[in-house]
């Protein structure tokens, strides 16, 4: 019986079944040619984690495994099957498993369905089905399929199971590019183009489809290319600014005449609720859009700093990349939307906060860049002027020291809040913040002796590591002011 409880035991740590174990996986074939231009499929598989029983190493690393059943057919004639198994490298967190195949093909359409289970349990599965047409290569120059990516990049590992001519990249899952995904990677190779003289161009175009299927043109733009007999082509193109909504890629080989010579295309799907807001408002406040239109760039600059303090960090993320990317008439958008949904009128709004800020600036001076930037500045805009300051400069082996105080902070609803900034180098005004016992900012129960480090071996107790208090002393008052 003991032997029986035992090997129980040992099975309930080697597995760890997930609440809700609905499989998630994509699959994303899309048909390329030989350098003797003979047709291939190249299938990628994108396996989420989640739903899969977790199997537990001996060194309490994670891994999961699944069996991957491809069927390829065309028409009802069974052309390819294949079985693998697909596991993940070991880690303390799982990461989704990916995996690539290459198979020749004949031309014609197929169908391929890949079934996917957990290798331990059989009874957790799913099937997908994708179709797809194989072309024969033309007799004059051609393109590849449009293979779309969430994220690629130049490698030299040409070892690695997702290298493709000096590429790595990753599907794309469900062809949707989601609010934080704001480059459109798209590979595609173009065949047989020094038939066209040396140079040639790849037009692209970028349409949007409404939900009759009406395409409506966003854009387009060319790229020269040398020519070659396959001349493999990675796009990046910023999509940051397109509204939620369905998208078709089309790319045609243009001859030195302009003149069409192949054509391909892609739908995808794009989510983007922050520029469907911009779109809304541009329709609606057109005086407010003309107003944050000219303001210059330095001001720009200085408003969207001065917003960090306040902003929620889904903000902080948008504004990092527009500042990443040098995107100026972003920043303007942002600006705008922001204070119209603060406010009827965006540019009272933003005018009457860019005064407050500038007061703020000068009030905290401190020469390490702008006032409202520094701790105190921070703490001034997020919560506004407190109700009672404490200014010490001579406490017995303290650092130079203010603590501030509110009865209230309306944005929490916490009341007694308190902030106790420090200058540890003696520069100037730079005070830092040390402590405080408000919601979501820096608390650190070391506090006192961060302060008082002028006054070493006074902690309290045998354990200078565990200790969190000073020992009182003549004109020592911190503690004091802080807890009264």
């Amino acid at each position: 019986m003991q032997w029986i409880l035992k090997t129980l035991l040992i099975l309930s740590f080697l597995f760890v079944s997930i609440p809700g174990w609905c499989l998630n996986a994509f699959v994303q074939p899309c048909v390329f040619y030989t350098p003797d231009y003979k047709p291939y499929a190249e299938i990628r598989i994108y396996i989420d984690h989640k739903g899969f029983i977790k199997t537990i190493q001996k060194d309490s690393t994670l891994a999961i495994k699944a069996y991957v059943t491809l069927l390829l057919k065309k028409g009802l004639e069974i052309k390819k099957v294949d079985k693998i198994l697909i596991e993940s490298p070991s880690g303390l967190e799982l990461k989704p498993l990916i995996h690539q195949l290459r198979w020749a093909i004949e031309p014609g359409n197929y169908e391929l369905e890949t079934k996917i289970e957990d290798a331990n349990d059989s009874l957790r599965e799913l099937t997908l089905l994708n179709t797809f047409q194989v072309k024969p290569a033309s007799q004059s120059t051609f393109l590849s399929g449009i293979q779309l990516s969430s994220i690629s990049k130049a490698i030299t590992d040409s070892n690695h199971i997702l290298f493709k001519n000096g590429f790595y990249s990753e599907p794309l899952i469900y062809h949707q590019f989601n609010s934080g995904q704001n480059i459109l990677y798209a590979y595609l190779e173009s065949y047989k183009t020094e038939q066209l003289g040396n140079k040639y161009a790849l037009k692209f175009s970028l349409y949007k489809k409404d939900s009759s299927g009406i395409l409506s043109l966003k854009e387009d733009w060319y790229r020269s290319r040398n020519s070659n007999a396959i001349d493999p082509f990675l796009l990046k193109h910023d999509i940051s600014s397109l509204t939620t909504g369905t998208y078709r890629l089309i790319v045609q080989i243009l001859n030195s005449k302009s003149i069409k010579t192949d054509e391909q295309f892609i739908d995808f799907f794009r989510e983007n609720p922050f520029w469907d807001k911009i779109e809304i408002l541009n329709r609606s406040r057109k005086e407010d859009k003309q107003f944050f239109d000219t303001l210059s760039v330095d001001l720009i600059n200085y408003s969207i700093r001065a917003l960090y303090p306040i902003i929620s960090s889904l903000d902080v993320a948008v504004l990092n990349d527009l500042y990443k990317q040098k995107k100026l008439e972003e920043k303007r958008v942002f600006l705008f939307a922001y204070w119209s949904e603060r406010s009827d009128t965006a540019k009272k709004a933003f005018n009457t906060y860019l005064e407050y800020v500038r007061k703020i600036d000068e009030l905290f001076y401190s020469g390490f860049g702008y006032g409202f930037e520094t701790d105190r500045g921070v703490v001034y805009l997020r919560y506004g002027k407190p109700d009672d300051v404490i200014a010490e400069d001579k406490d017995n082996g303290a650092f130079p020291y203010e603590i501030w105080k509110y009865n209230k902070v309306s944005k929490t609803g916490q009341t007694n809040v308190k902030f106790l900034f420090y200058n540890p180098d003696l520069a100037g005004s730079d005070f830092r913040l040390l402590h405080s016992t408000a919601h979501g900012e820096r608390q650190n129960k070391k506090w006192e002796i961060d302060l008082y480090k002028n006054a070493p071996g006074e902690e309290k107790g045998d354990n200078f590591f565990d200790a969190t208090e000073i020992q009182s002393g003549y004109n020592r008052r911190a503690r004091e002011y802080f807890e009264h």
